[in-house]
């Protein structure tokens, strides 16, 4: 699977920690699950090779290149669905040499998940996180 949970939370899988975030019928609350859960599939869709690394903190998956102690991310995903509206944010890491200030980043959003696929790709690719990477290379070039 593309997409797997970091070491420090592997006692859970992320398919299992968002269908928890996914409220039940009666309740008033937003819902945090169900869109994050379409995230992952359509990662795990996307990139049949490359191992992407997630770590939850609270609702966002924070997306690493590898499984290493205080490695840093280089993407933070969340998605949330109200009654009104579906909304994917996503927002990516300046590469060092092109960051105006420490901790610089980029972020937007979308309300179509097919959007919010191009911009993980974009992400990845613009992070400098995943160089050289040919899946990557032909999904952001194709």
């Amino acid at each position: 699977m593309p997409i797997i949970r970091r070491f420090e939370q592997n006692k859970q899988s992320l398919e299992e920690f968002y269908k928890e975030l996914i409220p039940k019928s009666d309740a008033q609350i937003g819902d945090a699950g169900t869109l994050m859960l379409k995230v992952l599939k359509s990662i795990n869709k996307m990139f049949k090779k490359t191992v992407l690394y997630g770590l939850t903190s609270h609702a966002s998956l924070l997306i690493f290149n590898n499984d290493f102690e205080d490695s840093d991310y280089y993407i933070v995903i969340n998605a949330f669905k109200s009654g009104y509206y579906d909304e994917y944010r996503i927002e990516y890491v300046i590469p060092e040499n092109d960051r105006p200030w420490e901790g610089a980043t980029i972020n937007g959003s979308s309300t179509a998940l097919e959007e919010f696929e191009k911009m993980v790709i974009i992400s990845m690719y613009n992070s400098r996180g995943w160089k050289d990477n040919s899946e990557l290379e032909k999904l952001y070039h194709g």
